[in-house]
């Protein structure tokens, strides 16, 4: 894949008529891959071929396969029952809100329940936007942020709200305690998708020299991300095995962690109806979607404490989570004659719970309380 400059996520229209901020996130996306051809180019075995490549500055004119969509569930896999029959820690998953505290929902999707005075769901909005895509909008283009949390999560947000010290607070409370225009856990970067991608096309082996190819042991021998997620493994795990293939990797443009699509089968309101038109796209597209509300259309006697999933009661965001699928689409070249030797684990196969720091956490000043 060849193109001349990245898009900003999800086809998003921040950028229209503002082509200089458009050349800036172009910028820094080739920036992020940058680093990733890097990082991959020096763990591969000497005299090998990176496989990651950026395709703004060495974009490649072969022809490639039909872009693939690799996909994992959106609710934290560490909040699952610890074993058959045991129900997931929804409490855990979404305890209190509070401001300057980031969510513990580590799977490129976390959400805001709306609430009644008693306490019932009335919405929940979700949202799969890195942080530091916002970042950037706060030190590149403040109206514009500002301009986007007035329009989805309320008029009233005034730019002080959102700035401490000339400085974008990734976790001020209109984006914590009070609702949810973005992504906050530390993990949930566009820089980290970019990062593991690239880590992940590194060929490894155990130290019985058998390559490594379990998704969860793959993660853990390269380092990159978190076993514990669903996310992690799976994306790890795809782009892999295209490697191990002997293709070239890229990440499709534009570059995105996306709401793929939610399976509502099993919702039934209290009278028996499905949950038609509950499920809105509010920002970006089908299948590209950075954006959406679970609530009921105008009209519907019903609130989303009515709805029964599978007859179980609406009481968390964390149950319609776990219905939604997300995504993320990456480039392999039709080629394949590249053959890296694999290299030795970064950690040894079996250590337990590796978290790595590839994901940077979010930047905010030392401020506080609003």
């Amino acid at each position: 894949m060849k193109i001349d400059h990245f898009d900003p996520p999800g086809n998003n229209s921040d950028f229209v008529g503002n082509p200089a901020l458009a050349k800036k996130w172009s910028a820094k996306m080739s920036q992020f891959f940058d680093e990733g051809v890097s990082r991959a180019n020096g763990a591969i075995s000497a005299g090998g071929t990176c496989q990651f490549y950026n395709p703004v500055t060495h974009g490649l004119t072969a022809p490639d396969l039909p872009p693939a969509d690799i996909a994992w569930n959106g609710f934290p896999r560490k909040f699952l029952g610890s074993g058959p029959g045991v129900p997931p820690k929804f409490d855990l998953a979404e305890p209190p809100a509070a401001t300057g505290v980031p969510r513990d929902q580590d799977e490129y999707l976390e959400w805001y329940a709306n609430k009644d005075t008693a306490e019932k769901i009335t919405a929940i909005h979700f949202t799969c936007e890195g942080y530091d895509y916002y970042q950037f909008l706060g030190a590149e283009a403040p109206d514009i942020l500002v301009a986007l949390y007035q329009k989805f999560i309320s008029p009233a947000v005034a730019k002080a709200d959102l700035f401490s010290g000339g400085i974008y607070d990734v976790l001020n409370h209109w984006n914590t305690r009070d609702a949810a225009m973005h992504l906050t856990h530390g993990a949930n970067a566009l820089e980290a998708e970019v990062l593991l991608g690239g880590d992940a096309t590194v060929r490894r082996k155990n130290s019985a020299g058998v390559e490594v190819t379990s998704p969860d042991v793959l993660c853990t021998c390269g380092a990159f991300g978190d076993p514990r997620r669903n996310s992690d493994p799976a994306i790890g795990a795809g782009v892999n095995a295209l490697v191990r293939q002997g293709r070239m990797i890229t990440l499709a443009n534009p570059v995105g962690l996306y709401i793929d699509h939610i399976d509502d089968a099993s919702f039934r309101l209290p009278d028996g109806s499905a949950t038609n038109g509950w499920f809105q796209i509010v920002r970006g597209s089908p299948g590209h979607t950075l954006r959406a509300i679970f609530a009921p259309p105008a009209g519907s006697p019903f609130i989303v404490s009515d709805v029964k999933i599978g007859g179980t009661p609406v009481k968390f965001g964390g149950q319609i989570a776990q219905k939604i699928t997300m995504k993320l689409t990456g480039v392999a070249s039709a080629s394949n004659t590249i053959h890296n030797a694999p290299v030795p684990c970064v950690v040894p196969v079996g250590t337990a719970h590796l978290t790595t720091g590839a994901a940077p956490k979010p930047k905010r000043p030392t401020r506080g309380g609003n």
